[in-house]
C-alpha cells in the first residue's frame, strides 16, 4: 500500500521497512518486491547484487523446489542414484543446494551413476565452481582442494591458496587458515614465510576448538624445523679460522679487562704513597697511638685476670 500509495500516502521508505521484516518471516512476495526494488533503485540505492540474491530466493521457493525434498529423501533411503539424477537436474536450473550436493556425492563415489573417476572429478570440481559463485561456503575449501591435489582440473597451487584465502577471510574456515599456514611454511603457492605460517596456525587454532591439537602439533614441527634450519646454516659457514677468531677475540677482550684493572689498582698504590710521603709524621702519630692503646687495654685486662685469680687470705683471729 505504501509502495504503491494506495490507501495511504506514497511512502518508499515505509515499504521498504515493512517489506524487510517480512521477509524475515520468509515471505515470499515481500523478497519479490524488496529485489525490484534493489534493481530499480526505488527507495534505496540500486544495487544490482542484492537484488539477484532476493529475487533468487524468491525462485527457489516455486513449487519445483519439492523435488529438492524428495531427493534428499530418496539419498536418506539408498537411493543415491535416484537422489543424483534429481540434484542434477536441480543444479542444471541453478539451485545451490542441489549444486553443492551433487559435487558432494560425486566427490564421495557414492553413485555408480558415473563410473569413471576423472569425469566425476571433472563434475563434481563444475557444481563446486558453481555452488562457490552463489556463495556458498564450504565449496571454496573444496575448490581449493581441487586446485591443490589437481582433481577435475590441472594442478594450480596459486590458485588453490586464493581460494583457501576467501574460505578463510569470508567464512572464517579453521581449515582453510590451516592449509594457509602449511602452504605458507613450505612455499606452495604462497611465499615461503614461517612467521605468517605460524600466524595463520594460531588463526586456525582460535576459529575452532578441534583445531587446537593440530596446530599444535603443526607449531612444535613450525618450531623444530627453524632450529634444524638455524643449526645447518651455523655448521655451513662454521671454519677453525671462525673459532680461532672468536678464541682470539675473547682473549683480547679478557686482556684488555684486566690490564685496565691492574693499571688502576698501581694508580691507587702510587696515589697512597704519594700522600703518605707527604704526611708521613700524621700517619706515624696516629699508628704510635693505636698501638698505645692497645697495650694500656691489654694491661689492664691482665691486672684484673690476676685480682680475680688471687687466693683470698682468712680472716685475723
Amino acid at each position: 500500500m505504501h509502495l504503491s500509495g494506495v490507501g495511504v500516502k506514497k511512502d518508499y521508505g515505509i515499504a521498504l521497512k515493512h517489506f524487510n521484516v517480512a521477509s524475515k518471516s520468509g515471505h515470499v512476495l515481500a523478497f519479490y518486491n524488496l529485489g525490484m526494488m534493489h534493481a530499480m533503485g526505488i527507495g534505496v540505492m540500486r544495487n544490482c547484487q542484492t537484488s539477484a540474491e532476493l529475487l533468487k530466493n524468491v525462485a527457489e521457493r516455486g513449487s519445483w523446489g519439492n523435488e529438492l525434498m524428495d531427493a534428499h529423501a530418496l539419498y536418506h533411503k539408498g537411493y543415491v542414484d535416484s537422489a543424483l539424477i534429481k540434484y542434477l537436474i536441480l543444479a542444471e536450473q541453478g539451485y545451490e543446494v542441489a549444486q553443492a550436493n551433487v559435487a558432494f556425492i560425486l566427490d564421495k563415489d557414492d553413485t555408480d551413476f558415473i563410473r569413471s573417476l576423472k569425469s566425476r572429478y571433472k563434475r563434481a570440481f563444475v557444481n563446486w565452481k558453481r555452488a562457490a559463485a552463489q556463495g556458498f561456503g564450504g565449496a571454496r575449501l573444496k575448490l581449493g582442494d581441487y586446485y591443490y591435489y589437481g582433481q577435475g582440473t590441472e594442478p594450480d597451487p596459486v590458485e588453490a591458496a586464493e581460494q583457501y584465502q576467501i574460505a578463510s577471510d569470508v567464512d572464517h574456515n579453521p581449515q582453510a587458515m590451516f592449509n594457509l599456514g602449511y602452504m605458507h611454511e613450505l612455499g606452495i603457492g604462497r611465499t615461503q614465510d614461517m612467521h605468517l605460517a605460524k600466524r595463520y596456525y594460531d588463526m586456525a587454532a582460535s576459529a575452532s576448538a578441534d583445531a587446537h591439537v593440530p596446530t599444535m602439533l603443526a607449531n612444535a614441527k613450525l618450531h623444530t624445523k627453524l632450529h634444524i634450519e638455524w643449526l645447518i646454516q651455523f655448521y655451513k659457514e662454521f671454519t677453525f679460522t671462525m673459532l680461532y677468531d672468536s678464541i682470539l677475540v675473547w682473549y683480547t677482550s679478557w686482556t684488555v679487562y684486566f690490564t685496565d684493572k691492574i693499571d688502576s689498582l698501581a694508580d691507587f698504590f702510587v696515589q697512597l704513597d704519594e700522600s703518605a710521603t707527604e704526611d708521613w709524621d700524621i700517619y706515624l702519630m696516629s699508628v704510635l697511638a693505636v698501638v698505645l692503646g692497645l697495650v694500656m687495654a691489654l694491661r689492664g685486662h691482665n691486672m684484673r685476670a690476676a685480682q680475680q685469680n688471687a687466693p683470698q687470705q682468712p680472716p685475723n683471729q
